[in-house]
């Protein structure tokens, strides 16, 4: 994949708004970097786990007796001898290992820690499970049909969540609509496909647990852990290593509570290292959605108001998937005027892998389905699609449906300068229905393009219910250096590369005086999290009140004197028996937790894109080939253009991934497709030379203007390239993927 990017070298300052390397960079490219699976501690010990061989069924007993003669093995544990309390991120339907009942091809069983993962391996597989096979369900809507098998008792309806909206006379609106839109359309299960599969360490003595692993969320997933294992929160300390990879899946995960417990088993270090196959298996993927939309619309193209029907796979387990449902739900209303609205959305249990968050987090996914609408509309009402999305998106200075403050857009430029970049005006009409017979019957190449837009947020207040926003803490040393710790981790983005620049460029240092340290729970700061797009904006604000505490004290300890700052600290060293100085800052953004009824504002900004994706489709095979990209963002002050554009580049590859290839296969609630042969992920020569560029802007609400990109990147992507092949093919496709077979048969059924 090529890309340029044009408007955003001109530098805000001496480090802000330029291509710095990422500071890590050199490690990595060493090979250097200690990844989970690099990380040695005394006596560390090796584990596997005894997974569930049936999607459901109930434990009659589980003999580890042969397991434990194993020469090396030092702890075996099985879920019937738990006592795990209740506990879970969103619904207290988790387990550490099952013990009464198993609900899915791979729920957790038993594990096995032994001195070699040769020896854990060979335990594992001698661990015997007498399991009474029940029913299993493996479909949504059977799952909620009456008489269907109940995953969980104290949910006889399979329903893992509910989430309901209401606002605006809606029955009135499409009473008075000259136009009214119904579509159903599907999303699909896909994998998160990082490089580097999950892994954890664990080590317990003394009553504490320290817990390696790589998430997002170290605060909130101390707190859900800390409550499976029965301890206080002072009693697990997470420290994070470097992440290889996530997107969403390793927010909180069971796997390290059964590390845990082996650990404490055992007297030493447990880690577990999935190796693809069983990562590809038993991972927890983005979850599929069927959605029903039905729009009303005025005569001159104005949105009226919307019904939405959304239904989520939960699979057996909930982890983040309900507030995935819920933002596919009404997310849209900040994108779009609508004068009312009404959405449910319900997330069911099935005897599948649980699913969770992916980036994008249920906007992508709704934008899917409502994009391609809007196009269809546009054709209805007479419009370019460019014009109607215009005619309708929020504006800078709005309040929405939702009470959503748009306090920066720069949607409208966006959408002018992608037309530009893409001569969208002179792009063709879809093939008429003659016209695509005879491409079809001649095998014709066709061609097309399709826009589409998007937008996200920049962190949002009902994550963490205790407080928003960001703390960060400074520690200057008598040598100059300095030191910055925050609660967000890096997880590959290059978030400490863009906290290193926001502290030299406000106090005025060389960047490599800077070092942003890991995250650990022991030191860092407890933060709500790198989740939501939040990481820069809120991360950045909190980095920069703390550079202004260290120069308020300085100022304070040198009486005003004009001293060169190494030489203050050297001072201040001297001063307090070789004491750092300690600066700390606290940003609290003006965002508003949603009511009982989801009205407030629930972030403090939001970024906008416009794509337009050209595509080739050969009428023979079904196959599609994305053969031109361009992608305009609005993100506020670009603090470092090359990790900016890296974030598009690579959202737009998972988006061609997501629209044209990837699909977690399974057969009775087992994955089919494990690997990555099977499992094709876009390779260089799926992938178009891109055009990226950012316009000009500035967020109130952010650290030196600065607002989030790396969700918004992926967000149009699926929906562009959707609209590309019904333009070239006069062909819609409803459902993910838009795979050669699928299109092969939806050509033929049209002609």
């Amino acid at each position: 994949m090529t890309g340029t990017v044009t408007g955003t070298e001109t530098a805000v300052g001496r480090w802000v708004g330029r291509s710095v390397p990422q500071i890590d960079l050199d490690a990595k490219l060493a090979g250097s970097t200690e990844y989970i699976a690099d990380l040695q501690l005394p006596g560390l010990l090796h584990a596997a786990i005894v997974r569930s061989p049936v999607p459901h069924g109930r434990i009659r007993a589980v003999h580890t007796e042969r397991a434990r003669r194993v020469p090396g093995v030092r702890a075996v544990v099985a879920g019937p001898e738990l006592h795990t309390p209740e506990f879970g991120p969103y619904t207290p339907d988790w387990e550490i290992l099952a013990g009464g009942k198993v609900r899915f091809v791979g729920d957790e069983i038993a594990a096995v820690a032994a001195t070699t993962p040769e020896a854990a391996r060979e335990a594992a597989a001698l661990v015997e499970c007498d399991i009474e096979e029940l029913p299993a369900v493996f479909d949504p809507a059977a799952a909620l049909a009456p008489g269907a098998p109940v995953l969980w008792d104290n949910r006889p309806d399979n329903l893992s969540s509910v989430f309901t909206i209401e606002r605006g006379d809606v029955d009135g609106a499409f009473a008075r609509a000259a136009h009214v839109f119904h579509g159903v359309y599907r999303t699909n299960r896909i994998y998160h496909a990082y490089l580097e599969p999950v892994g954890v360490i664990a080590s317990y003595e003394s009553g504490s647990y320290v817990l390696h692993v790589p998430t997002h969320i170290p605060h909130r997933a101390r707190l859900t852990y800390a409550r499976a294992l029965g301890v206080p929160l002072d009693r697990v300390r997470i420290v994070i290593p470097a992440i290889g990879g996530s997107f969403g899946a390793k927010y909180e995960m069971n796997t390290p509570l059964i590390a845990a417990v082996l650990s404490e088993r055992a007297g030493a270090p447990v880690r577990i290292l999935f190796d693809r196959e069983e990562d590809a298996s038993f991972a927890h993927p983005r979850p599929p959605f069927e959605f029903r939309h039905d729009v009303a619309v005025s005569a001159d193209g104005r949105f009226l108001a919307r019904r939405t029907e959304v239904t989520g796979t939960a699979g057996a387990r909930t982890y983040w998937a309900p507030t995935v449902v819920a933002t596919a739900v009404h997310r849209l209303d900040s994108l779009y005027r609508f004068e009312a609205m009404t959405g449910i959305g319900r997330l069911v249990y099935t005897n599948e892998n649980p699913t969770t968050c992916m980036r994008g987090f249920g906007n992508a996914e709704a934008l899917f389905g409502f994009e391609q609408m809007v196009d269809d509309m546009a054709v209805e009402i007479g419009m370019d699609p460019a014009d109607l999305r215009l005619r309708n998106a929020v504006r800078e200075g709005d309040t929405t449906l939702h009470g959503w403050y748009i306090s920066s857009s720069k949607l409208p430029e966006c959408v002018a300068r992608v037309r530009e970049l893409s001569d969208w005006d002179g792009r063709a009409a879809a093939p008429t229905p003659a016209a695509l017979a005879a491409a079809v019957r001649d095998g014709k190449t066709l061609r097309g393009k399709g826009m589409a837009i998007a937008h996200h947020v920049s962190g949002y207040r009902a994550i963490l219910a205790d407080y928003d926003g960001s703390s960060a803490i400074l520690r200057l040393g008598g040598d100059g250096s300095v030191r910055v710790f925050v609660g967000e981790p890096d997880i590959g983005q290059g978030l400490k590369t863009v906290m290193a620049q926001l502290t030299a460029e406000r106090l005025g240092v060389d960047l490599d005086q800077v070092r942003v340290e890991d995250t650990d729970s022991a030191v860092s700061p407890a933060a709500v999290g790198t989740l939501a797009s939040r990481a820069t904006t809120m991360a950045g604000q909190a980095v920069l009140a703390a550079v202004d505490d260290a120069l308020a004290k300085l100022r304070e300890f040198t009486g005003g004197r004009p001293l060169p700052l190494r030489e203050a600290l050297a001072e201040y060293a001297r001063a307090n028996c070789g004491l750092p100085l300690i600066a700390t800052g606290v940003h609290r953004p003006n965002t508003v937790m949603p009511d009982a009824d989801k009205y407030g504002n629930p972030s403090s900004a939001y970024p906008f894109a416009a794509h337009v994706a050209e595509v080739e489709v050969d009428t023979a095979t079904g196959r599609t080939a994305v053969t031109g990209y361009w992608a305009v963002h609005d993100s506020g002050t670009i603090i470092n253009p090359a990790t900016a554009r890296g974030q598009v580049l690579g959202g737009i590859a998972q988006g061609i991934g997501w629209a044209l290839l990837e699909d977690v296969t399974s057969s009775e609630g087992r994955v089919t497709n494990p690997n990555f042969l099977d499992y094709r992920i876009p390779g260089a020569a799926e992938l178009p030379p891109v055009h990226v560029e950012f316009v000009p802007g500035h967020e109130p609400n952010g650290p030196l203007g600065a607002k989030s990109l790396g969700e918004v990147a992926i967000n149009p992507v699926v929906a562009a390239i959707a609209n590309a092949v019904q333009n070239a093919t006069g062909v819609r496709s409803h459902d993910l993927p838009i795979s050669a077979e699928r299109l092969w048969r939806l050509l033929r059924s049209a002609v």
